[in-house]
């Protein structure tokens, strides 16, 4: 199952067991919200294709007692709301949680406009916020158990083609924000959502580490890379501000001097002018997993 879905028929569940959830959404559905609907019509509000106004609406609902989940489509809650974001959710500190369906490149076949490239880069910027990035379902389950559990202001991507587990729900801790995968070794490979989880299906001889929620706990991260000698970051995103940014930043305030290579889209030829998809915006950027999987064993010695 799809992480979007997952998370919904978990939200579904734990409305039925009593839980005062309310679901306000941006002029977006998906087939696990059917039952949500159906049985709760009180509590779906529809505000229409209006970003700003759906984090307003929410805030108040939140306010007023309720636990809720706005959702729309990426990358419009950050790039066309990011005042109501900055001032409701970080600065406020108002705990929403906002799910946006379409991760990184994605959405490629409705072109440039439809591709949230830039959002993790934005909302990296602000304070009191959580961004999470499922890369598997057992994220996404969590992530609805979090919602009741754990209020806090949170911004959510589903990239809508990861389905699979490949945790147990014990490892995860949104206050840690990550977990280290695969073998111990020099090289470390920094990765979230789609990219954390095509990378560690390749089985390499490195670490992988899936920085599946932010900020990290900074100090836990920083043991895990740094007796490496080489590490490199890989996202589906631009790479200015991006996780490799971070990385960047961790090493750069401890004084640590280790090489990273980073990986993300860049666009040197400018943006995308004609309808593509995601295979083929990898291939022309370098993030195509097969040639990723060259390079990373290369750096190994292999």
């Amino acid at each position: 199952m799809k992480v979007r879905d997952v998370f919904f028929h978990e939200i579904y569940k734990k409305t039925k067991q009593g839980e005062d959830i309310v679901i306000v959404s941006s002029d977006i559905g998906a087939p696990s919200l059917d039952d949500f609907r159906r049985d709760f019509p009180n509590r779906f509000i529809n505000v229409g294709i209006a970003e700003q106004n759906l984090l307003a609406v929410s805030s108040g609902l939140q306010l007023a007692g309720k636990k809720v989940v706005a959702y729309a489509l990426n990358p419009f809650p950050v790039t066309r709301a990011f005042d109501q974001v900055r001032n409701i959710m970080a600065s406020l500190q108002i705990p929403l949680t906002v799910t946006a369906l379409n991760a990184g490149t994605c959405s490629a076949e409705a072109g440039y406009t439809h591709m949230p490239i830039e959002n993790i880069s934005m909302v990296r910027t602000l304070k009191n916020l959580q961004v999470v990035n499922p890369s598997d379902e057992t994220i996404a389950k969590r992530l609805a158990h979090a919602v009741v559990e754990e209020p806090y202001p949170r911004y959510v991507q589903f990239d809508k083609y990861i389905e699979g587990e490949l945790y147990a729900e014990r490892d995860i801790d949104f206050q840690t924000g990550f977990i280290t995968n695969g073998k111990e070794g020099k090289v470390a490979v920094v990765a979230y959502g789609t990219m954390a989880h095509g990378l560690m299906g390749l089985g390499l001889p490195v670490k992988v580490i899936d920085c599946y929620c932010l900020p990290v706990q900074e100090e836990k991260f920083v043991q895990e890379i740094e007796g490496c000698s080489q590490i490199v970051t890989v996202e589906d995103g631009v790479v200015e501000g991006g996780i490799g940014s971070m990385v960047l930043e961790l090493l750069n305030d401890r004084g640590m001097q280790i090489p990273v290579a980073r990986k993300g889209l860049r666009f040197q030829k400018g943006y995308p002018n004609v309808f593509t998809n995601r295979e083929m915006l990898w291939q022309e950027e370098g993030l195509a997993l097969s040639g990723l999987e060259q390079e990373i064993k290369e750096l190994c010695g292999g």
